[in-house]
């Protein structure tokens, strides 16, 4: 008899703190609604990301699947996701409720463009042949920059100085 009433007690306190935390969940996400198109930009950016990092490793690299690599870029992604979240609530908190959605759709773009950007790179080890995928590459991976002595040197992207000319080769 005692049992049964234990069981009850603790299948209300179940249920109650399963409601609890399904109205948080809810509550959180519809808060976070203006953003859902950026998350999704995002997620679909990582996926092609992952999709061709293991394309790659299969196919070029004769390897396995590794699971701690696409635990680390779930990590990474879940980063960008926290700081794209953060930068919108922050925003909102300030009253700056439009220009944090434009920091938000700013960032988006910068962390969608390094995973094209990787996603390209490799696509361009799985298909070393196709000239759109090269070229794409060679501007959108800012390949172009190390033909620029001076702005490869100002990114630090590693200059030798060649003495007997006198002038700086990008390495």
């Amino acid at each position: 008899m005692i049992f049964q009433n234990s069981q009850l007690i603790y299948n209300k306190i179940m249920d109650a703190l399963k409601l609890f935390v399904m109205t948080l969940i809810s509550a959180i996400l519809s808060y976070l609604q203006p953003i859902y198109a950026p998350m999704l930009v995002l997620g679909f950016a990582f996926l092609g990301d992952i999709a061709a990092g293991v394309a790659v490793d299969l196919v070029v690299n004769k390897d396995r699947i590794r699971i701690k690599k696409i635990l680390i870029a779930m990590l990474f992604v879940a980063l960008y996701a926290s700081i794209i979240a953060n930068t919108f609530i922050i925003g909102d908190y300030m009253g700056d409720h439009i220009e944090g959605l434009a920091v938000v759709k700013m960032l988006t773009y910068v962390f969608a463009y390094f995973y094209a950007s990787n996603t390209l790179r490799n696509l361009c080890t799985l298909f070393p042949d196709n000239k759109p995928l090269a070229f794409l590459h060679y501007w959108l991976g800012l390949q172009v920059v190390k033909r620029l002595p001076d702005l490869a040197r100002y990114l630090g992207l590693g200059t030798k100085k060649d003495n007997e000319h006198g002038k700086d080769e990008t390495q």
